[in-house]
């Protein structure tokens, strides 16, 4: 499970209206310029938050982790894998997407854990 898998729609909203904030807030106190590697690091926490969040919401397109999946609505979103309009190669991309983040993590994980291993 990655860090932000559980971020919610507000939970988003709210992170990039405060980064939007502190933006303009450095602005007005002419510290913008100055502040970039800060901006940097947000910017990247920022992004890990939005791909998590768009990969959760592709996930579902096909009725996984849906609210009320085990009734009819669940029922009509599981069907909807059928439908023709239902792009099956960004599923494809989304899901080898989510391999390579596992795999990225897997191999920092054990890059932190033996740093000796890495110099060769």
């Amino acid at each position: 499970m990655g860090r932000y898998d559980d971020i919610t729609p507000e939970q988003m909203r709210a992170e990039l209206l405060r980064f939007a904030e502190l933006i303009q807030r450095m602005d007005r106190e002419q510290l913008l310029l100055r502040a970039s590697p800060r901006i940097l690091k947000l910017l990247g926490e920022l992004r890990q938050m939005l791909f998590a969040f768009e990969i959760r919401a592709a996930r579902h397109l096909g009725g996984k982790d849906l609210p009320g999946s085990a009734g009819p609505a669940g029922e009509e979103a599981a069907s909807s894998l059928d439908h023709p309009s239902l792009d099956r190669e960004s599923l494809r991309i989304v899901r080898e997407a989510l391999e390579r983040e596992k795999e990225l993590q897997d191999e920092l994980e054990r890059r932190l854990l033996d740093p000796e291993e890495d110099k060769d």
